[in-house]
Order: structure tokens, then sequence, then C-alpha cells
């Protein structure tokens, strides 16, 4: 909560502790805490097998109001597990996203150099608010952008909409001709707001067919990189964050990213 405030997230968002049950780690002993960005069964049971105290993911596991808890619904059976081995579970999704510091400033500052400030601030936290605008000093081609974003989100495709007509054989010489330097970060699916803000290029994750052609109309690049991918990519960067506060502490802690959970979308 310290580093993702929870009044952060977006309303209704069921972000923070989902089970709050927790082995006592003895001072000098081991733990281990799972990231994940789903916590599906099978990162569960990742998670049992390596004796993990504790489970952070970014999506919620909770997503709508609970009534009742039953071991016949995937959501259930998680929560009635992690709850019998003492293991707790905690959601950092919207509150990440708007946060100083979070993913939306993560892929803003990995995209180039330049003046970084949020589309719209949080009335109440300095430098939070939803997505990010980066402005960079000089210009450059697009292709750069698109061979940085791929090395950085480890990906060998992105979808991306010119706001110009281009045959495929010329796509190669256009990215390399086009010159940005203003652009638009909102992780997840980006609603037709970021249009009222002044950007050259957005990057975002999910975007409606119409509202791609409305950003292509005002002369915006839209560059899609599908769900969870860069929330994945986030969370290498993560782990380090979280295993860089522990070096100090009185435990030893081990951050670790799970190696099951994965986008259960193919590109065949």
């Amino acid at each position: 909560a310290r580093r993702y405030p929870l009044a952060l997230a977006e309303a209704g968002d069921h972000v923070g502790l989902a089970v709050g049950s927790l082995r006592e780690v003895e001072r000098g002993n081991s733990a281990l805490i799972m990231i994940c960005v789903d916590l599906t069964e099978q990162v569960l049971c990742e998670a049992l097998a390596q004796h993990a105290t504790f489970i952070v993911t970014y999506s919620p596991v909770i997503k709508s109001p609970i009534r009742s808890l039953s071991t016949d619904d995937v959501t259930g059976r998680i929560l009635l597990t992690c709850a019998q081995h003492s293991l707790a579970v905690y959601s950092i999704h919207t509150a990440c996203d708007n946060a100083y510091g979070g993913i939306n400033d993560w892929l803003a500052h990995s995209v180039a150099a330049g003046r970084i400030r949020p589309m719209v601030p949080h009335p109440e936290v300095i430098d939070a608010g939803q997505g990010r605008l980066l402005e960079c000093e000089l210009s450059a081609p697009l292709s750069n952008l698109v061979e940085r974003l791929k090395k950085l989100l480890q990906v060998k495709h992105l979808r991306i909409a010119l706001a110009f007509m281009v045959d495929e054989h010329s796509l190669s010489h256009a990215l390399e001709a086009c010159f940005v330097k203003t652009f638009a970060v909102q992780v997840g699916v980006t609603s037709s707001l970021v249009l009222t803000f002044p950007a050259d290029v957005l990057i975002t994750s999910e975007m409606s067919h119409a509202d791609v052609l409305a950003a292509n109309a005002k002369g915006v690049v839209v560059i899609l990189t599908g769900r969870s991918t860069i929330e994945r990519a986030y969370l290498g960067f993560l782990r380090q964050e979280l295993q860089d506060e522990f070096a100090d502490s009185d435990w030893s802690v081990k951050v670790k990213c799970s190696q099951v959970d994965s986008n259960p979308l193919l590109v065949v």
C-alpha cells in the first residue's frame, strides 16, 4: 500500500488484500514472495510447491462482490486454498497503474528520456493519476520506438495503426521516415479520453476499433501491445525493486516471478 496507495485505484477495482491469512516468519528465517499477473490455479500450485508465504498479483482475484465461497468455481477454490495454507494474496492493479513509479511511469521512462506527467492528475497525490504523457526534446524515428518496445516487452510483434496510408512493402521505410517526439502511455484498455491529449504516438494494451480510427484521423499513431504484455514485462522490474527493499531487512526474503503465469492467448 505504501508503494501503490489503494486510494489511487479506479472506482470498483478490488485491489489490496484479498486473503489476509499469513504464516508467521521468524526473524532470520527465509520467506518467498511470488508475483504474477493472473493468480490461476496453476500459479497457486507453483506457489504452494515452493512454500511461498505471500502472492502479489497484478489482476484482482476478486473481480466482483462475493456473497459466498465454494469449490464449485475457480475463484472460490483459489481463495479457500490460500486461506487453508495461510497464503496471503494482494492485488495491485489500477493502484499500480496510476501510482508515481508504477507501471505507466515505468513504461514512459523506458520509451525515451523527456518530461513525464499524468494525463489525468490525481487530485490529492502528487505525480499520480491516469496515463502518462511523455514529451521529448528531440524527435526520433518511429522505427526506433517500435524496436525499443519489442525488446522491452520481449515480443516479436506489435500491432500498429499509422495515421497515413502505407502498403506492406513500404512499411519499414515509412517507420524510419516518420519522426515522433510526444507519447501518450496507458496500460489496459484505453478510452477515447486519451484522444484529447496532444501526442504523436499512443501506446496502450487494447483500444476499440472506432477509437483507433478516431486517433488516426487526428494524426496519432496507435501501438497496441495486447492484454497483459506490458504488465508481464513490468513484473520483472517490480521483482528487483522489491528484492532491493528487503536487502537490508532482518528477514531473508526472496521475491520471484511465477514461471507458469503466462498470457492465455497465443499468436499462431
